[in-house]
């Protein structure tokens, strides 16, 4: 395949998430830069819940039913805004000319992410070779084949009992969408999905953020695009580490939230006339798609907001000049703190998932921090002086925005160095549990937090050495069109100066798990050719029996064919177990015939002893079905082999 074959996936995600999204935000009244970056967040919503509500009501998984709720909902809204003078303001506020460094810094950020993501991924159609991939793979065939796309739902997949009740699925749920309207195989629209989120939701999103924090100037645009697509731990990481797609795909949304949040709490003056309820429900209209798309999204927003919070109750503070005004900020205050506590508890994963260690000291995390060379350990410099520069910037503005913004970056920046070497465990489990402890989790969310405050050190550092007399009267001496020139000139300096050893390491570490060879950890090149050819012997409704830690497992999502094991951590019934510890010794009438027709398992993969994660989980009824009577071979890649199950008859 090449890249070329990426071009329809990509370009039917894109429809899936702006024409869905684009429909709800304007309805809204949503318009300009605000309706391109929200719109992926509303998608995500209506998308999530549809798939829980279809669920519910037994409506198959396809476009229809979620373009029925986007009518339902959009419709319903705009009715609201008939009776809502804010909804209706927000809408016809005056046009403006095309911000054409907008649109610029925007194509230069998706350009320079399309080319990493290919350089990592290296062919449409080649998976990521880790362990956490064997469950999105054969979850986006789960969905396809059980027409049923809930949160509620997924679980079942290695759960057949409903022990694990809930699992996050709007990732899911747009591949398979993806999957359904390209006619693309799961592979490809996992590529194009990723490609998508990272080069374009994600880099919007993020500009949206910064721009509502401190404006429109160009070279705020232009800053924060850039610094989007030039700390390599977002949106380059969750691809090479776990891999975390639904991590990744939440957080590329979550700036649209914080956005809102900071409209919510008017902590930057109101351009618009819309009022706080209209912009709770743009609010409330991002928060479920970024919660289904990782729950850890969803806190990160709540750690990310304490500074939005805290400058808020300060400014309420000081207005309240009577005891029950202050009474009631208290107990705001109160109430805010409590459901914080709640929320973080609920949605924290179970201890044996937290138990990452700490991996260096503090002086070496806040190092790390500070030259933006977390994870990767090549600092990123150009990023990283921005970065400090606008934490200067802001202690010497103290302007609300700039407060927000190096709080939201000193937030990321104690999670982070918790997370990595904060020698009390209790108190990091506290502060870090709902992450798993997990150091690249908290890496991603501080990239996040510091691209808005580098930006703010880009613009305010621009602006004051424009101002210096020389410099002011050579810029006025100039003809406008050298000036912009000049502009771009530095601006594309800027870009290639931050694409430097940073990025390219992360796209250098990433590439290996992407290579499809004869040793790849989960899949290999003989691997992936046999399941190719799988549907060829095995017919539609029988299963396949195989090891999932050798990727047999992945004739689901690769060959389209059922499996016993889904995925290495599932519950085991007695029947399969049977099948595992006794299949190449099978007689007809015996305990395993009769488990392999409950279970309707036709053929069985060998893909020998090589598993994904370096170890041993044996399978003694699967282990020796070369020299066993119970099984016939039908076909062959090397020495990876699918056999038919022919002891029972």
């Amino acid at each position: 395949m090449t890249f070329l074959d990426l071009v329809w996936p990509v370009c039917v995600a894109v429809a899936i998430l702006w024409g869905l999204g684009g429909a709800l935000a304007a309805a809204v009244g949503l318009r300009g830069l605000w309706a391109v970056g929200a719109a992926p967040a509303f998608a995500l919503t209506i998308i999530g819940g549809t798939a829980v509500v279809a669920g519910w009501v037994g409506v198959p998984w396809s476009l229809l039913p979620v373009a029925g709720m986007t009518a339902l909902v959009g419709g319903a809204i705009l009715l609201i805004r008939r009776r809502v003078d804010g909804g209706i303001a927000l809408a016809r506020r005056p046009r403006r000319r095309p911000d054409w460094w907008l649109v610029a810094a925007l194509a230069a950020a998706a350009v320079i992410t399309i080319v990493r993501v290919a350089q990592i991924i290296q062919a449409p159609d080649h998976i990521s070779q880790t362990f956490d991939n064997i469950f999105h793979l054969n979850g986006v065939r789960f969905i396809l084949d059980e027409g049923n796309a809930s949160s509620l739902r997924l679980g079942y997949m290695t759960s057949p009992d409903g022990s694990l009740p809930f699992y996050p699925a709007a990732w899911h749920a747009l591949v398979s969408l993806t999957v359904q309207l390209s006619g693309a195989s799961i592979p490809v629209a996992v590529n194009a999905v990723v490609m998508v989120v990272a080069a374009v939701v994600w880099p919007v999103a993020v500009v949206l953020l910064a721009r509502a924090l401190f404006g429109r100037h160009p070279v705020l645009t232009v800053g924060a695009a850039l610094l989007a697509v030039s700390l390599p731990t977002f949106p380059l990481l969750p691809m090479d580490y776990g891999v975390l797609y639904p991590f990744q795909l939440g957080l590329a949304v979550l700036p649209v939230a914080l956005a809102a949040t900071l409209r919510v709490l008017s902590i930057v003056p109101q351009r618009d006339p819309a009022g706080l309820w209209w912009w709770l429900l743009i609010l409330l209209g991002a928060i479920p798609g970024m919660a289904l798309g990782h729950p850890g999204a969803f806190v990160a927003w709540l750690a990310l907001t304490v500074p939005m919070a805290i400058v808020f109750t300060v400014d309420r503070w000081r207005v309240s000049t009577t005891v029950k005004g202050r009474l009631l900020v208290a107990a705001g205050v109160i109430a805010y703190l409590g459901i914080g506590v709640v929320l973080v508890r609920i949605l924290r994963p179970p201890l044996e998932a937290r138990l990452w260690p700490t991996q260096m000291s503090v002086p070496e995390a806040a190092w790390q921090v500070l030259s933006a060379s977390t994870w990767y350990l090549a600092p990123a410099f150009v990023a990283a002086v921005a970065i400090l520069a606008g934490a200067v910037w802001a202690v010497i503005d103290r302007t609300r925005p700039a407060i927000v913004a190096l709080g939201m970056w000193v937030v990321g920046a104690v999670l982070f160095i918790t997370v990595a070497s904060l020698p009390f465990g209790d108190l990091r489990d506290l502060l870090t549990g709902s992450w798993y402890n997990n150091l690249p989790r908290l890496a991603a969310i501080l990239a996040i937090a510091s691209v808005p405050l580098g930006a703010y050190g880009i613009v305010r550092t621009w602006v004051a050495v424009a101002a210096l007399p020389p410099l002011r009267r050579a810029a006025g001496s100039l003809p406008r069109a050298a000036r912009v020139t000049v502009a771009a000139v530095l601006a594309v300096l800027l870009g290639l100066s931050m694409q430097g050893l940073a990025v390219q390491r992360a796209v250098d570490w990433a590439k290996p798990l992407y290579l499809l060879y004869p040793g790849s950890p989960l899949l290999t090149s003989d691997e992936y050719a046999l399941l190719q050819r799988v549907p060829e012997h095995v017919p539609e409704g029988v299963a396949i029996a195989g090891s999932p830690w050798t990727g047999a497992s992945l004739a689901s999502a690769i060959s389209g064919r059922d499996v016993l094991m889904p995925h290495t951590l599932m519950q085991i019934s007695d029947e399969l177990e049977t099948i595992n510890d006794g299949l190449d010794s099978a007689r007809p009438g015996g305990t395993v015939c009769r488990a392999v027709a409950d279970l309707d398992v036709g053929f069985v993969l060998d893909f020998g002893t090589q598993e994904v994660h370096p170890g041993t989980h044996p399978f003694p009824g699967l282990d020796d079905l070369a020299d066993s009577d119970a099984v016939r071979l039908v076909d062959s890649e090397g020495d990876k082999r699918l056999y038919e199950i022919v002891a029972c008859g």
